[in-house]
C-alpha cells in the first residue's frame, strides 16, 4: 500500500505554538474536558442516528415511489460514498484554515436533508437529497474527530472511545427514532426528527471552542522529521483499519443471507446482525481504558487474532454458541478501532482532519467498495468461503499491526 504523502510540521511551527499568547493560555487543558468530549459524542450519535435512516425506510420508499431493488442497492451507494469518501477533502480544508463551525453545521446539514427524502416527488430526487445528506456527514466527521482528540487532553483514547461509541450507538438505534414516525404519521412528519439536529448544532456553536484555543500534542515521532517514517507507520494504520471495516462491513450485510440459508428466520438473522454491530460499542468504550494501562500495539494484535477463531465458529459451527460467538468477534473487532485512529492523529498533529478521515471516511469506503468482489466470490465459491476470507483478512491485519512501533507515543507533560 502505497504511503500517504503528507509533509512534516515545521520547526517553525512547532516554535510559534510555543511562545504564542493562545498557547500559553490553554496548558491547563492537558485534563479530560468530559463537558466538551460529552458534547462532540453527543453530535456524533445525532449525525450517524440520520446516517441510518434509509435503510429501515427502504421498503416503503420502494412502495411509494415505486423503484425495483437494484434502484435500492443504488440509493445505498450514494449515500454510502458520498458520507465516507469525500471526508479527506473537509479534514483537508478544516487542517489548512482551522475551522469549527465544519463540527456543529454537520449534523444539521445532515438531519435537514435527510429528513426531507419524504418529500421528493420522484426517485431521482432522492439521490441529490442523500447526497446532501452525505456531505453533512463527511464535514462533520474529521473535524469533530479532531477536536474530541484535542479536548481529551492525556486521555486521548477514552475521548475517542466515547466518540466512536456514541456514533454506532446512533447508527444502531435510528430504526427506532425513524420507523414509528413514518409508519403512523407518514412521511410528511419526517421534518419533527430534525429537532436533534436542530439542538446539538446549537449546542455546539455556543460551547465549542475556537481550535486555535487548544492544545496540539506533539509526539516523538511526529518531531523527528523522519517523514518517511511518518507515512509508513500512517499505512500500516490505514491498512489495519480498512481491513477491520472489511470485516464488519462484510459480515453486517451477509449474516442474514448466510443464517436464511441455513434455516433462521428473517427476524432471528436482523436480530443477529444488529447485536453484532452494537455490541461492538461496547469494545470501542472499553478500550479506551485499556489503553493508558496496556501497549496500544498488543491491543490491536490480540483483538485481531482472538476475534478469528471467534467469526470462524459462527461460520462452520450451529446454535446459540456460534451467536455468542459473532457477539464477542463484534468486541474484540470494535476494540482497536479508537486506537487506531488517536495513534495515527499522533502521527500527524498538523493534519489530524486529514488523518481522521483516511481512518473513518475512506476506511469504511473502500469496505464499501469491497463489497461487490465479496459478493461474486460468494457466487462463485460459496458464502462460507467469502466469510473465511475475511476471516482470513483479520489474521493479515494483525500481521500488519505487528510492524507498528512497539513504544508507545508518549504525550509530554505541558501538552504544546
Amino acid at each position: 500500500m502505497k504511503a500517504a504523502n503528507f509533509p512534516s510540521a515545521s520547526e517553525a511551527e512547532f516554535s510559534f505554538l510555543q511562545n504564542s499568547a493562545a498557547a500559553k493560555s490553554i496548558e491547563h487543558h492537558g485534563v479530560f474536558q468530559r463537558g466538551l468530549v460529552s458534547l462532540i459524542a453527543a453530535g456524533h450519535f445525532v449525525n450517524d442516528s440520520y446516517t441510518g435512516f434509509l435503510s429501515p425506510l427502504l421498503p416503503l420508499l420502494m412502495s411509494r415511489l415505486e423503484f425495483p431493488l437494484s434502484r435500492a442497492g443504488m440509493l445505498a451507494t450514494v449515500l454510502s460514498a458520498s458520507t465516507s469518501l469525500l471526508q479527506p477533502i473537509f479534514g483537508l480544508i478544516n487542517d489548512r484554515f482551522n475551522r469549527r463551525f465544519f463540527v456543529f453545521l454537520g449534523p444539521l446539514i445532515t438531519g435537514l436533508f435527510m429528513c426531507s427524502i419524504g418529500y421528493a416527488p420522484s426517485y431521482w430526487l432522492l439521490i441529490p437529497l442523500l447526497m446532501l445528506c452525505g456531505l453533512g456527514s463527511a464535514t462533520f466527521h474529521p473535524s469533530a474527530a479532531t477536536m474530541v482528540s484535542r479536548v481529551s487532553g492525556r486521555r486521548k483514547e477514552w475521548g475517542m472511545s466515547l466518540f466512536i461509541t456514541a456514533g454506532n450507538i446512533g447508527y444502531a438505534m435510528s430504526p427506532l427514532f425513524v420507523v414509528p414516525v413514518v409508519t403512523y404519521l407518514g412521511f410528511p412528519a419526517m421534518p419533527l426528527l430534525v429537532f436533534p439536529a436542530l439542538l446539538v448544532a446549537f449546542l455546539l456553536f455556543r460551547k465549542l471552542p475556537h481550535p486555535a484555543t487548544l492544545p496540539i500534542h506533539l509526539p516523538a515521532l511526529s518531531r523527528n522529521g523522519d517523514s518517511q517514517r511518518q507515512r509508513f507507520v500512517l499505512s500500516l494504520h490505514l491498512g489495519i483499519s480498512i481491513l477491520r471495516s472489511v470485516m464488519i462491513t462484510g459480515f453486517a450485510i451477509f449474516i442474514p443471507v448466510y443464517m436464511h440459508s441455513r434455516g433462521h428466520s428473517l427476524f432471528l438473522a436482523g436480530a443477529t446482525v444488529t447485536v453484532f454491530q452494537s455490541i461492538g460499542a461496547i469494545g470501542s468504550l472499553v478500550s479506551g481504558h485499556f489503553a493508558a494501562r496496556v501497549d496500544r500495539r498488543r491491543i490491536i494484535i490480540v483483538s485481531l487474532l482472538a476475534a478469528a477463531p471467534l467469526l470462524a465458529s459462527f461460520i462452520y459451527f450451529p446454535g446459540w454458541p456460534a451467536l455468542l460467538a459473532l457477539a464477542l468477534s463484534g468486541i474484540l473487532l470494535y476494540f482497536s478501532f479508537p486506537l487506531n485512529i488517536v495513534m495515527a492523529q499522533e502521527l500527524y498533529p498538523h493534519r489530524s482532519s486529514m488523518v481522521s478521515a483516511l481512518m473513518i471516511g475512506v476506511s469504511w469506503g473502500t469496505a464499501g467498495l469491497f463489497m461487490t468482489p465479496l459478493g461474486f466470490l460468494a457466487e462463485k465459491f460459496g458464502l462460507q468461503n467469502a466469510l473465511s476470507a475475511l476471516v482470513a483478512s483479520g489474521v493479515v491485519a494483525a500481521f500488519i499491526a505487528a510492524f507498528l512501533p512497539k513504544d508507545r507515543v508518549s504525550v509530554p507533560k505541558r501538552v504544546l
